[in-house]
């Protein structure tokens, strides 16, 4: 443990410094739907695979896509944590202006332990959907000459805490469940300004918990000594958010409340999702497909059901050789999405490409740099927006709590 000890100082520091560096306004535009944009548990493995887990078993990182998956990790490992942050450059263009935002995020964290040979559990925390928006247009008030310049902002997250249970019922098959508790803020400001710069601002401020569940199965339906080809599903579910809500008027300038309005009660039904995979995986190769179908929001007259459509690999020439080089990984994955919103007859596509090199720090710990470019919408919708992403996936892996023979 103490060997470990300063490289998880420098983790828990990067997750306390990448929360102070998040700014508001720096999102996707179509983050204005509903609580946001759904992030699909593609995080860490998942992420540089292009999306890919619900079929992948690695036995040296965590798969967050299938619960079922855990099982996989190897019996040298006993405790693994898993972090994941990242630096982001966008673009956002419509038809009058071009913007550029820089900020970063902490993805999500995932702690896990093996209870035994074939049970593990483990314990996370993850955005499920992100809302992070600004923009501003000009406004005229009914029987006023006056203009105002109006600027919206919007930031906050739905979030899970949970815990994730996984067991092999047999050398073929695993199955796994995730049961989860989900919370979050929204914050929304609306603006109004003169051309002196005085006005007012009309803010809203709604808070939401629930519950979640998520099951997965894997079988290995082609299985010998060198390699397996795997198939597995999972799928997720949300109960209605319950939640309440505040809002009030201030002065600009002067900061002072001039009317606050009573607390109302809030729902919000989120889209389940259901996804199927194939993996094929040997002493040096996982490669992997996916499909996801996202069930729409009966809450939201945007949402719309979509497809995600997702490919990946990674190669490690030898994770136990002598050699450095033959212990890195490399990785390449893709993904379509056919869009979750649609606006005006139009659906809000996107697609991402990405890449990673994994450095081995020990036997049991890691650290991936991965790059992640994402292309979604169009100018002629809301806007044609770009992101470029670097990011840093930290996995400090040991042998806690495993009993050691001597002779």
């Amino acid at each position: 443990m103490i060997k470990y000890f300063p490289g998880l100082l420098i983790c828990f520091w990067l997750m306390s410094a990448t929360s102070g560096m998040a700014q508001r306004g720096h999102g996707s535009l179509y983050s204005t739907v509903g609580l946001g944009l759904p992030t699909y548990d593609s995080y860490g493995l998942a992420k540089r695979l292009g999306g890919v887990g619900a079929g992948v078993r690695s036995p040296y990182f965590l798969n967050t896509i299938n619960p079922a998956s855990q099982t996989s990790i190897g019996l040298s490992h006993t405790f693994i944590l898993d972090v994941d942050v990242s630096y982001n450059q966008q673009k956002i263009t419509t038809g009058n202006e071009t913007i550029s935002n820089n900020f970063s995020n902490l993805n999500y964290f995932n702690m896990w332990f093996r209870f035994s040979p074939k049970s593990t559990v483990s314990l996370g925390l993850s955005p499920v959907t992100i809302q992070d928006f600004s923009y501003s247009d000009t406004y005229y008030f009914e029987g006023m000459a006056d203009r105002y310049i109006r600027v919206f902002k919007g930031w906050g997250n739905i979030n899970k805490a949970y815990l994730n249970f996984a067991t092999s019922l047999s050398p073929r098959i695993s199955v796994g469940i995730r049961p989860s508790f989900l919370f979050g803020n929204f914050q929304k400001e609306t603006t109004y300004l003169d051309q002196y710069g005085a006005g007012f601002l009309y803010a809203r401020n709604n808070s939401y918990t629930g519950l979640g569940a998520e099951g997965g199965v894997q079988v290995n339906i082609l299985q010998n000594e060198k390699r397996v080809l795997t198939f597995g599903t999972s799928g997720q579910w949300y109960s209605k958010l319950a939640g309440t809500g505040i809002s009030r008027v201030e002065d600009y300038l002067a900061q002072e409340v001039l009317y606050e309005a009573d607390e109302v009660e809030l729902e919000y039904q989120l889209g389940s999702t259901v996804r199927s995979g194939l993996s094929f995986q040997n002493k040096s190769w996982t490669i992997g497909a996916d499909v996801l179908y996202g069930f729409s929001s009966a809450d939201e007259d945007y949402s719309i059901a979509n497809q995600v459509y997702s490919i990946g690999a990674e190669f490690i020439p030898n994770y136990f050789d002598s050699e450095f080089i033959k212990q890195m990984s490399f990785s390449l994955g893709a993904n379509y999405d056919t869009g979750s919103i649609m606006i005006e007859g139009a659906k809000v596509s996107s697609y991402e490409v990405s890449s990673a090199v994994g450095i081995p720090l020990n036997r049991s710990s890691r650290l991936a740099i991965g790059y992640k470019y994402r292309n979604m919408g169009d100018v002629d919708i809301i806007s044609k927006e770009s992101l470029n992403t670097i990011t840093l996936n930290f996995t400090f892996g040991d042998t806690w709590f495993f009993r050691r023979k001597f002779e």
